[in-house]
């Protein structure tokens, strides 16, 4: 996705293409000249002549080492490029040429083997962020008429391009910013891309096990006995030099002497012997690794630099990895069914896909959720997540047809701002229910020691989801349990409910649990059907509360006495459920409390074929204040689906562009790598590139009420902002802000609409990513009982502006 690119030439980033396959961009510098000269020598002389616009059968070495010289205010040249030390070959380049103005000249050449396959495209999107960063305003391009696919290559972008036809040539020009057309486009390209990568892991035709062993206890061989047993659609191969056969299946003594190339590779040995078998894997042609062992980066910093040898080996051969020190994956598709697990048994299949930081932990909840009625597509335990993380798993489960439900067992964040991004568009579509742990600093200690990773303060994280409509769920039990109402149950329209119930001191609990989670008791209210209620008086009270125009989903519990069946019950009230939504032709959640059951309560063909209904499974709860919980967090998730996408405002009137061009003067000028304020002749030159004034001084006993705002730069969660009023609690969000985002903040701030801070907050929005090396601002804002009069409220004197020249947020 375009975004300005402040690194300069130390720019290096591992980007998928279209096919899944993974190749890694990054500056060219004087040691790549023989390898440019190789990859242009090797290109055809129709590409040549494309590129150069004319009969070029060679080009010269003076040309090359130009190329090969970084000096990215007067050029830069960009390498796509696979295979590492030696071996590593150039796949495409792209470069930018400046004539001294605020445009520069952008061509690329891509190798005839590999056109077609996106490398161009990414290729002008970092060069675009390249040469923003460095004060760029716009890039343009000439190509001949016949070269079609270049000129594809700026059209499929989205960039806003502007052509011009002379003498059978074309002329492009487009302005380096992210119109909305780019960002559908690069995260659509960045979906595909991601869920093809994952193919190899998840939908392998071919397994290997390295590793596999006689000996039943080894991980080697537990988890290729489960992928046998799980019935795996696809070839599973045992690899193991002393061994003729593993588990009455022939085993090879290498991954060269196998029959066909394997997808996927399972690493089941030592940590110390992952990296030589996993170079063999990749020799082999496998495009996934699942690394199993501990000693990593988990272990010190022998360990990470183990587990840094690991992922560089994977990448530069275009791979994806699972772990290392992880449990393994599993998929329950029936033309798949594979367990490559430790998992000893595969779980029911259903539409979870489920991610877990951590091994064992994974193998409970498997366990668990079985026993609850719960069923996945997909899981994975990624352990240390050196290569896929949550963010993969989510893009592949937003494409997977097979899941509708995301469950992410999270420690930390490996990059917030991109989770941010990738869930605030899923969960429009698909829930995610997430336990984020380490919430405490005992908690972040132990989880720094076991998966290598250090996790955030809990109130950052705590926006994050809110913003990204994610459901959070405290403790394990409050994620299966709110898990199993998205799982098998329509959302609810609103926050109405009724209660129905065979104990007047059950539903006064329940009662009180609702309220406590702001929903509200309507329609029929709370039905006390009292202890000797029939399965009848269940039915027609449940069907009366759920045709109730006033109700939007209804808790029925049942409090058994003495000998009873309360599947009994259960199927009555799923009579009354489907003849409610017949009636009224819409679908209402309904949950159980059956007191001392809990899990999914299916209900069984006679009541299915009675009925004439569709079948649908029931969430049954041991107590009704966990109903109520659930049912909180999901009324709470289709209010957040009811809204319209957020957007970030626009205004016609910015020149980000000019202001981006001055800041990097004015950065580059700066006398060292800490933070330093902007003077206010600065401060204001910057402010007024993005029409956002600062008022005269007023003398004191004049001010009214006002709202603080605070930016920070966070290495991880990027630019957070911070807004406080008196006698009104804090607000801590993340950027940028959607136009969403800014109506909550003016209502809990207690503001009109119309009170000119909301055009405030839109504008310093596009100044926060249109300028990535702000540190911080700090500023107050007077709220006037004139501000109807239109425009943004004014910035009072004295506010503070701090840049960076090392910017410090992630992409």
């Amino acid at each position: 996705m375009f975004s300005i690119i402040p690194e300069g030439a130390a720019y290096r980033e591992f980007v998928l293409l279209k096919d899944g396959r993974g190749v890694l961009l990054r500056i060219a510098s004087a040691e790549d000249i023989e390898r440019v000269e190789a990859f242009i020598r090797g290109l055809s002389r129709e590409s040549l002549a494309m590129r150069f616009m004319g009969g070029v059968a060679s080009v010269s070495r003076k040309f090359v080492e130009e190329l090969c010289t970084p000096n990215l205010r007067l050029q830069a040249c960009l390498l796509a490029v696979e295979g590492e030390g030696e071996d590593e070959q150039v796949l495409g380049l792209g470069n930018y040429i400046g004539g001294g103005g605020p445009v520069a000249e952008v061509a690329f050449m891509i190798g005839d083997a590999h056109q077609g396959r996106g490398i161009g495209t990414l290729i002008l999107e970092r060069l675009a962020g390249l040469a923003a960063g460095v004060g760029y305003l716009g890039f343009e391009a000439e190509h001949l008429t016949g070269n079609k696919k270049m000129g594809n290559v700026f059209m499929d972008t989205g960039f806003e391009t502007r052509r011009a036809l002379e003498d059978g040539v074309i002329h492009v020009q487009f302005p380096l910013s992210a119109p909305e057309a780019l960002r559908e486009r690069t995260d659509l390209r960045e979906r595909v891309a991601t869920a093809n990568s994952l193919v190899p892991l998840l939908r392998p035709r071919v397994v290997a096990v390295a590793g596999a062993s006689r000996d039943p206890g080894s991980a080697g061989n537990v988890i290729f006995r489960n992928i046998l047993q799980s019935r795996f659609q696809g070839s599973v191969y045992p690899i193991n030099p002393k061994a003729t056969s593993i588990e009455g299946v022939q085993a090879y003594p290498s991954l060269a002497a196998l029959p066909e190339t394997p997808d996927l590779v399972i690493l089941a040995v030592p940590a110390t012997k992952v990296s030589a078998l996993a170079k063999r894997a990749l020799e082999r042609g496998a495009r996934g690794l699942l690394a199993l062992a501990a000693g990593f980066a988990e272990t010190g910093p022998e360990g990470t630099r183990r587990q840094e040898r690991l992922l560089r080996l994977t990448r530069s051969h275009g791979a994806r990895l699972v772990g290392p020190n992880c449990l393994g994956l599993l998929n329950t598709n029936e033309a798949v069914q594979l367990n490559a697990s430790l998992a000893s048994a595969m779980p029911p299949r259903g539409r979870v896909g489920f991610f877990s930081h951590s091994a064992a932990l994974g193998v409970v909840i498997l366990q668990y959720a079985a026993e609850r009625g719960l069923g996945f597509s997909t899981f994975v335990s990624a352990g240390n997540r050196a290569d896929v993380s949550g963010n993969d798993l989510l893009q592949y489960w937003d494409e997977d047809p097979d899941t509708d439900l995301a469950l992410l067992y999270l420690e930390t964040f490996g990059n917030p701002r991109r989770f941010a991004r990738l869930a605030r568009r899923i969960s429009r579509r698909k829930p995610i229910l997430c336990v984020k742990s380490a919430r405490s600093h005992a908690g972040r200690r132990v989880a720094m020691a076991h998966i290598a990773a250090a996790p955030r303060d809990d109130a950052e994280v705590e926006a994050l989801f809110h913003q990204a409509g994610v459901i959070r769920a405290d403790t394990l039990e409050d994620l299966f349990d709110i898990a199993l109402l998205l799982a098998h149950q329509p959302l609810p329209r609103g926050n109405r409910v009724a209660i129905v119930s065979n104990s007047g001191g059950v539903a006064t609990i329940c009662a009180d649990a609702c309220e406590t989670h702001g929903m509200e008791i309507s329609g029929t209210g709370v039905v006390n059907l009292h202890a000797m209620a029939t399965p009848e008086h269940y039915e027609q009270a449940c069907r009366e509360a759920l045709e109730h125009p006033q109700v939007d989903a209804l808790i029925a519990s049942f409090a058994c006495l003495g000998t009873c069946d309360p599947t009994v019950v259960a199927r009555a009230i799923r009579r009354a459920a489907v003849r409610a939504e017949q009636t009224t032709g819409i679908a209402k959640p309904t949950l159980l409390s059956l007191m001392g059951m809990s899990g999914a309560v299916p209900v069984g063909s006679a009541a299915l074929a009675e009925s004439g209904g569709k079948h649908r499974t029931f969430p049954s709860y041991r107590f009704p204040e966990s109903a109520a919980l659930a049912l909180s967090k999901v009324v709470e998730y289709a209010r957040f689906r009811q809204l319209p996408p957020g957007r970030i405002l626009g205004y016609e009137d910015l020149n980000g562009g000019e202001a981006r061009r001055r800041v990097e003067q004015l950065v580059e000028a700066l006398p060292g790598p800490a933070p330093t304020p902007f003077t206010e002749v600065e401060t204001r030159e910057v402010l007024g590139a993005f029409g956002i004034p600062i008022a005269a001084p007023e003398p004191s006993n004049r001010k009214g009420p006002q709202v603080s705002l605070h930016l920070s730069s966070d290495p991880d969660f990027g630019p957070i902002w911070r807004f406080h009023r008196q006698g009104v609690d804090s607000i801590l969000r993340l950027t940028p802000l959607t136009d969403l985002d800014i109506a909550e903040v003016l209502e809990r701030m207690r503001l009109r609409p119309g009170s000119g801070l909301g055009e405030t907050l839109g504008r310093l929005t596009q100044l926060v990513e249109e300028l990535p090396w702000l540190h911080t601002l700090e500023a107050t804002v007077a709220i006037r009982s004139d501000a109807e009069a239109g425009g943004p409220l004014p910035l009072a004197p004295g506010l503070r502006l701090t840049f960076s020249p090392s910017a410090t947020r992630k992409p």
